[in-house]
């Protein structure tokens, strides 16, 4: 397993402070060791903003946020605006859209969410909690349980450490925003803008159907009809579910049986 410089960092950090598990230490305790004073406040447009004054920074989380995974995530992303980019901008505002859409946005807004991943769940941890237990929407739960983060966090981590072929998809009002995927899943072309396919179940929920509780068999074909690949697994069938992401988000998990 290699990291990269903003997981490398991360890890830094917790090894720094003593951190070895989750339950050491609060992110509240980590933002203070950073010279970070946390608040809670009524926030318009934004989930939370971080300003930097120095090596010194007031994070503001919006108090409308109740989600607790959430409002770790929240929290992580600013500490990682504070490590990483603290001689570049004074102010980072980060909205929904900033913390959900990690593949559209811009490098800092990225390396933050990185940081965030790897600051709630250190790679090393991550991988022995996954690997070689295949792919289950129990493994998610259990995981996301073990180190208190949300279930998209952890899906969006086994992508990269998990041993089971998968994809992830971001939709928006229907629309592909942005898709990655394992190195060996096998189809890989979907293209960023098109319409979610009529035949999945993400094509229901935003047809108004709703979501479903639990993973449902889909046509490969369904999913990746334009795919160069695709005459291959005509006969293909995926397993797909869905998790809800803001106001009009989905994040579809499509993996091979």
């Amino acid at each position: 397993m290699i990291l990269n410089k903003v997981q490398i960092a991360a890890n830094e950090l917790l090894s720094s402070l003593g951190w070895s598990k989750p339950g050491d230490l609060s992110l509240y305790e980590i933002a203070f060791a950073s010279n970070a004073y946390v608040k809670e406040s009524d926030l318009e447009g934004s989930d939370g903003r971080i300003l930097i004054n120095g090596d010194n920074a007031i994070i503001t989380i919006d108090s409308k946020v109740g989600f607790e995974p959430r409002k770790k995530f929240i929290l992580a992303h600013e500490i990682g605006h504070l490590t990483m980019h603290k001689g570049i901008s004074k102010l980072f505002s980060d909205t929904d859209r900033t913390l959900n859409e990690w593949y559209s946005k811009g490098k800092h807004e990225l390396e933050a969410n990185q940081f965030a991943s790897e600051l709630l769940m250190p790679s090393d941890l991550y991988e022995l909690r996954v690997k070689s237990n295949g792919m289950s929407l129990d493994l998610i739960r259990d995981t996301a349980d073990y180190f208190g983060t949300s279930q998209t966090a952890t899906l969006l981590k086994y992508k990269n450490l998990g041993d089971f072929p998968i994809s992830v998809i971001y939709l928006d009002k229907g629309i592909v925003k942005w898709k990655a995927e394992s190195s060996d899943f096998p189809l890989k072309f979907l293209r960023n803008g098109s319409k979610v396919p009529d035949g999945s179940a993400a094509g229901d929920f935003f047809s108004g159907q709703g979501l479903e509780d639990c993973p449902v068999l889909v046509d490969a074909l369904d999913w990746f009809p334009e795919d160069f690949g695709i005459e291959e697994h005509l006969d293909t069938q995926l397993f797909e579910h869905n998790f809800r992401i803001g106001s009009d988000g989905l994040l579809c998990c499509l993996w091979t049986q």
